[in-house]
């Protein structure tokens, strides 16, 4: 904890610190009641007692500065500290002039030539002046002086009313919150040193700090440019309150990597990143490293007991055929899955309609643990499923298949595959809600929205709604909702809005020519699909290349 004294040059400035201290509750701070030599004296004192910082103003504050090593900071008398003080004394219908030390005297002369104050201003340099300096006033009719404790002090000693400039409640908690601040910077700078010598960065390319509040501290990168986004951070963060080391994989633009994570002195987050083999470029080839492990909706029965089916099927290692309508949760699952039984091993993704079975043997030297077939069809893909089952007998990696259709069991037993298929959304409603909750609060986390909980109301909405694709449009429901919602609660009316909105139907240029009509009928379906050209032209019921050659006419 960051300790500090403040010594206050005069006992009314009490008050004010009693008011300040209590809104700092991070810091340990402590006061004494001083000046000049009195509270050098409590400063040498505190230094000594391992106090980090000394807060105080004016000359006390000066004097300070040149005796102690360890940072002191001046009160500063505000400007709204100055026009109090000043426009009381100019009511007082006496003559009034404002003695002090530059650091006084410069704003307290801006804002009365602002104010047209009949109020003059002295400037003295050191201690020794003021004395000389307060006689020769009282001679010249002077009888009303501004300033400083020691003038003030003095002014009492040869006659003249005094009256303190004093700093309020917000000078003093400015003064605060920068020496808390400059004495964090500090340690952070002494712990960057320290931890930067221990890892030796000369042997480490690539190194990053964060501090216990998860700010950024130091960054050194020789392989990579910012490699990871802010939210993968974030999860490595919460990963290290857990386990005081972790080691985690990424599969980016820049290549694959690998970072190791430790925790320092129990605050301190460090990692060193480390290059490892290059990406996959093979066509219909994508690797993914699965980091972010989310929560299964699984309060409906048949989710819960397909996702155990899964499960036990993932631990046995067999080939596995997923089936289910688009947005069913194919791939989320299968990641899922992935992540709950070889988190750290390579995971590939293959479209099966682009993907060539020449490129088998090379994407098989990354040896990936589990291998995902999408946009498989047993008609058109046996070769690939034939050669992918044979090279399963010697590298024993994971297979799985997406499609859309179900196969029949003779289909299943001849070529030794299980199969689960997975439910459309209106078979499994009891998920809803709480599929509707995770996506809310992922939003939450990328986007900054306001909505942090649903209204039952619009839970039972969303419960009798039909979805197109399924928990797809479930998502981009709940993403457009929480746009929308200006509330903390996300309610039916806002979910309803967007719904309609989203049901109007598209019209197409009827009056037009049969080729316009076409093009904006496939335009609709790209659309729909993502621009997904290999779904468009399913849903279309043509192959790829007609599509194709159809959006160049």
């Amino acid at each position: 904890m960051v300790r500090i004294h403040i010594v206050a040059p005069y006992s009314a400035m009490v008050s004010v610190l009693s008011e300040c201290i209590p809104l700092f509750p991070s810091a340990d701070i402590t006061y004494s009641v001083g000046d000049l030599q009195r509270g050098l004296e409590i400063a040498l004192e505190k230094q000594e007692d391992g106090i980090d910082l000394i807060i105080s103003r004016g000359g006390t504050a000066k004097l300070i500065k040149k005796a102690v090593s360890i940072p002191v900071i001046d009160i500063q008398l505000s400007g709204y500290d100055l026009t109090r003080s000043l426009t009381l004394a100019s009511k007082l219908n006496e003559k009034t002039a404002v003695v002090g030390f530059q650091n006084i005297t410069a704003g307290a002369a801006a804002i009365i030539k602002l104010l047209h104050l009949p109020i003059n201003v002295y400037t003295i340099h050191s201690a020794n002046e003021v004395t000389s300096l307060l006689l020769k006033l009282k001679q010249a009719g002077y009888s009303h002086i501004l300033g400083d404790v020691i003038t003030i002090n003095t002014s009492h000693e040869v006659g003249l009313k005094g009256m303190l400039l004093q700093s309020g409640r917000e000078s003093v908690a400015r003064a605060i919150e920068e020496a808390i601040y400059l004495i964090q910077t500090l340690k952070k700078q002494t712990i960057i040193n320290h931890v930067m010598k221990s890892l030796l960065i000369e042997e480490h390319r690539n190194i990053v700090m964060f501090d216990e509040d998860e700010t950024l501290l130091y960054k050194h990168f020789q392989d990579f440019r910012d490699p990871l986004e802010e939210s993968e951070w974030s999860l490595l963060h919460k990963s290290l309150a857990i386990n005081e080391s972790i080691k985690e994989f990424y599969t980016k633009d820049q290549g694959r990597l690998q970072v190791r994570g430790m925790l320092l002195d129990k605050r301190y987050k460090v990692y060193v990143l480390s290059r490892l083999h290059p990406v996959l470029n093979l066509k219909g080839v994508t690797e993914k490293t699965i980091m972010k492990k989310e929560p299964v909706a699984m309060s409906s029965i048949p989710s819960a007991n397909r996702f155990r089916l899964l499960q036990h099927l993932f631990k046995k290692n067999e080939a596995v055929v997923i089936s289910g309508e688009r947005g069913t949760g194919k791939t989320f699952l299968t990641r899922q899955l992935h992540i709950l039984e070889n988190r750290e091993e390579p995971y590939v993704e293959i479209d099966a309609d682009v993907f060539s079975l020449h490129d088998l043997e090379h994407l098989l030297t990354k040896k990936p643990r589990t291998i995902v077939l999408n946009q498989f069809s047993i008609d058109e893909h046996q070769d690939l499923l034939s050669a992918c089952l044979q090279k399963r007998k010697a590298t024993s990696f994971r297979l799985i298949m997406h499609t859309s259709v179900r196969w029949d069991e003779e289909q299943l037993e001849t070529w030794g595959l299980k199969h689960v298929h997975l439910p459309i959304l209106t078979d499994r409603k009891e998920d809803i809600g709480d599929l509707a909750t995770f996506f809310l609060a992922d939003f939450h986390q990328i986007y900054g929205t306001r909505p942090v909980g649903i209204s039952e109301e619009a839970i039972s909405y969303l419960e009798h709604l039909s979805y197109k694709h399924h928990i797809r449009t479930l998502r981009e429901v709940i993403k457009n909702a929480t746009m929308d919602e200006k509330e903390y609660l996300l309610s039916k009316e806002v979910i309803k809005s967007v719904v309609e909105t989203t049901e109007q139907k598209q019209t197409f240029p009827i009056n037009g020519t049969l080729k316009e009509m076409e093009k904006a009928i496939i335009a609709q379906v790209l659309q729909e699909e993502n621009q997904n050209q290999t779904q468009a032209a399913k849903r279309l019921g043509i192959n790829r290349a007609t599509l194709w050659r159809k959006l160049k006419d």
